[in-house]
């Protein structure tokens, strides 16, 4: 039984320590005829849809560029990782409007038009990111902070077995 513990500390120690994240993954260019990237990214079946973001590139990211003259059309949008993302919100340029947007915090976050910020509640809401299930404690989203926590309950856990046994 002990060896069973040992063993699962240190699967939970690696995969904990990893820190990745999925994100969704596409390119749409306006006037494209498939806009499942901009509308559906779940339902984007091009290239490799949802990728995994390593720790250098801990961010989902959302990239919606407009025409300034003529705002709502999308002259390129994109979804991806970054590791230094854009603030979030409105990043006007002369002849192009850049929205960015990005999150951190479940796996597949990067949902939404790229005009409002994605948050856990604007995700929880529904509206076009109704179709996405948010798993909170998914190992791939476990930061490195929380490894003292884990190996705390571990140990207390082994502890005790060892208690026990005596």
């Amino acid at each position: 039984m002990s060896r069973f513990l040992f063993a699962a500390v240190i699967v939970a120690l690696c995969s904990i320590a990893k820190g990745d994240i999925l994100c969704y993954s596409c390119v749409y260019q306006g006037g494209a005829a498939d806009d499942s990237c901009v509308k559906n990214p779940a339902a984007v079946t091009t290239s490799t849809p949802i990728v995994k973001c390593t720790e250098k590139k801990k961010y989902c990211t959302i990239r919606r560029l407009e025409v300034a003259s003529d705002p709502g059309t999308i002259t390129s949008f994109l979804r991806g990782c970054e590791e230094e993302p854009l603030e979030n919100g409105e990043h006007p340029g002369e002849d192009i409007v850049v929205w960015a947007q990005s999150c951190d915090f479940a796996d597949l976050c990067n949902v939404g038009d790229g005009l409002t910020e994605i948050t856990p509640e604007s995700m929880a809401s529904g509206g076009d990111n109704s179709n996405v299930i948010i798993v909170r404690a998914s190992a791939s989203s476990l930061t490195i902070e929380k490894i003292p926590l884990v190996i705390t309950v571990l140990l207390v856990a082994l502890f005790r077995h060892h208690l026990y046994r005596l």
